[in-house]
């Protein structure tokens, strides 16, 4: 039997955020090639983005637990075969509804990547929780990099997107086989442990005030990052008239601002506490989503999303790495409910732009990312007000 390789393990976990981001990155420079084979609203497009944060959701939330109960190896597994078989669908289906039904497996795919992968490293790196996953996202803003060109050369040189999800298929794929050929860490109670126990430590996270507020920030930052994923080309290229070729590298920029904010933040939240980076990051991503989307010039459109994405890149690891710290005995639940959150967010934030779009217009409907900032700082700030309390009653009682 082979041994464990935290290496390999660890690779696994990389690669499922590099699919995530490439996935969730080419939805949106292929929705105007979509948009104009079908003839659709951009209500009704927008309905790919709640279909696949559906899927995400209920995936979710139906596997958080059962990866700490049968450990991550199945989840992650599974997750890699429905994204084969969600890509085959979008890529092959003449059919409006057979790419809502294919964008919901894709999703369901993702999400069990995304809350197995983030567990997976969890357990491995209990040391530097903040770190190890920051490092873990990084992969993210590379498949998110990735994704944007990608659709660009296949929409641009090959002339064709529906041969873009043949490819991803085949990635998936290649990513079950090397998940399935490699050995797990057994999980410590494979057959879930006493229900009461379970029950009692799910009721604890359930009541926790910080780990509602986290919620809330992961709520938020999928929801602006799903509007900029989701719309940036569309609204560059129809409210700014820019090439989709120059709005594609702005979303690229805007990925490479998570790259480079990933790798950065990781220390930072070691050293100042993950509140206090939950807070700064919330700060710079007002500041900086606003900047971009009352831009007119497209050079300061494309710093501005740089930027955008550098502090809402700190976000999602720390504020995973602070709820699987609160609640160490049940990270995969932990980072499940959490990653529900930021899938509600996805799903519903998106689609809401794009009807509020379809009655004011996208240049308008935008204002929506700024918006949701202003509820992501405050809800930071009062994380950091709970620490702070926190802290002095420690000090206090000492």
């Amino acid at each position: 039997m082979k041994s464990l390789n935290r290496e390999s393990l660890t690779w696994i976990a990389n690669i499922s955020l590099v699919l995530i981001g490439l996935i969730g990155n080419v939805m949106g420079p292929v929705m105007p090639s979509v948009i104009g084979e079908y003839g659709l609203s951009l209500a009704i497009a927008g309905m790919v983005f709640t279909a696949q944060g559906l899927g995400k959701l209920v995936a979710v939330l139906s596997t958080s637990s059962w990866s700490d109960r049968v450990g991550r190896k199945p989840v992650l597994r599974l997750g890699g075969i429905l994204i084969v078989i969600g890509a085959i669908g979008y890529g092959a289906s003449r059919a409006w509804m057979g790419h809502i039904l294919s964008a919901t497996l894709l999703g369901a795919g993702l999400g069990m990547l995304d809350g197995a992968a983030n567990a997976l490293v969890s357990d491995l790196y209990t040391e530097r929780r903040g770190l190890a996953l920051n490092r873990l996202h990084v992969f993210f803003g590379v498949g998110s990099l990735i994704g944007p060109l990608v659709a660009a050369f296949f929409l641009s040189v090959l002339h064709s997107w529906r041969l873009l999800f043949a490819v991803i298929a085949a990635l998936a794929g290649v990513h079950a086989i090397f998940t399935s050929s490699q050995p797990f860490p057994e999980v410590s109670n494979p057959n879930g442990g006493d229900k009461g126990q379970v029950t009692k430590a799910r009721k604890t996270i359930l009541t926790s005030p910080e780990f509602w507020l986290l919620s809330g920030i992961m709520f938020t930052y999928s929801g602006m990052g799903g509007i900029i994923i989701g719309w940036v080309n569309t609204y560059l290229s129809n409210e700014l008239t820019i090439t989709l070729l120059a709005a594609s590298f702005v979303l690229a920029l805007y990925n490479v601002g998570i790259i480079v904010g990933r790798m950065t933040w990781g220390g930072i939240s070691e050293r100042i506490s993950y509140p206090r980076t939950l807070l700064a990051c919330a700060i710079g991503g007002l500041v900086f989503v606003t900047s971009a989307v009352l831009g007119r010039q497209l050079w300061w459109i494309a710093v501005s999303f740089l930027l955008t994405g550098f502090f809402l890149a700190g976000l999602f690891p720390t504020a995973v790495a602070y709820g699987t710290s609160l609640f160490s005995q049940m990270t995969g639940t932990v980072s499940g409910y959490l990653i529900t959150a930021a899938s509600l967010g996805g799903m519903v934030l998106p689609f809401l732009v794009g009807a509020l779009s379809d009655a004011v217009g996208l240049g308008l409907g935008m204002l929506g990312a700024p918006f949701f900032g202003i509820v992501q700082l405050i809800l930071a700030a009062g994380l950091q007000r709970r620490q702070v309390r926190t802290e002095t009653s420690a000090h206090i009682g000492t």
